[in-house]
């Protein structure tokens, strides 16, 4: 079945046929006609953190933070925006920048299992492990068989962070 909605059609290049590049100029396209979509902004910033995590190339990072904020500018609320922002931060080693981010992210949508992923990084980067665990937890509970989230909880609970990460302080 395709995907009907601009989200789950990023989504669906973002994972399943793990095409960034492609769900990027597809936005890029969108946001070039109208650049106070901020949906496209949005998506775009959570297109470039994953683009930046599978190049580990951390200007894409930056480049997704300028995006999340632009969104959010336009609408405070899209939870896309926040978990965006909150993903840079943590990837551009501001953990805890990222967590009042993350923690609006999982108040404006409570079923966002990547904002709860996301702020359960941030919480175990800033050594609030109990939090954390808590956070992953939800996520997983949301959707019990994300493997990504699942290959998270058991780096957090083996202490084994991403190269780019170990910069953080970490405690479990």
């Amino acid at each position: 079945m395709k995907p009907s909605n601009l989200r789950d059609k990023i989504f669906y290049l973002l994972y399943s046929q793990n095409k960034p590049e492609q769900a990027i100029l597809q936005l890029n396209r969108i946001i070039k006609v109208t650049p106070e979509n901020s949906q496209a902004l949005a998506l775009k910033a959570y297109a470039l953190n994953r683009l930046a995590n599978a190049r580990r190339e951390w200007k894409y990072s930056e480049n997704a933070l300028e995006h999340s904020e632009r969104s959010l500018a336009l609408n405070p609320d899209d939870d896309i925006a926040l978990v965006s922002k909150g993903w840079a931060l943590i990837d551009l080693g501001k953990a805890h920048d990222a967590m009042p981010t993350l923690e609006r992210a999982v108040k404006v949508n409570p079923n966002n299992e990547y904002a709860w992923f996301n702020l359960a990084w941030a919480q175990y980067l800033t050594g609030k492990a109990e939090a954390s665990s808590q956070s992953i937890a939800k996520a997983l509970q949301i959707n019990p068989a994300n493997p990504i989230i699942k290959r998270g909880k058991e780096m957090m609970q083996k202490g084994r962070l991403p190269a780019h990460l170990r910069k953080q302080p970490a405690t479990k």
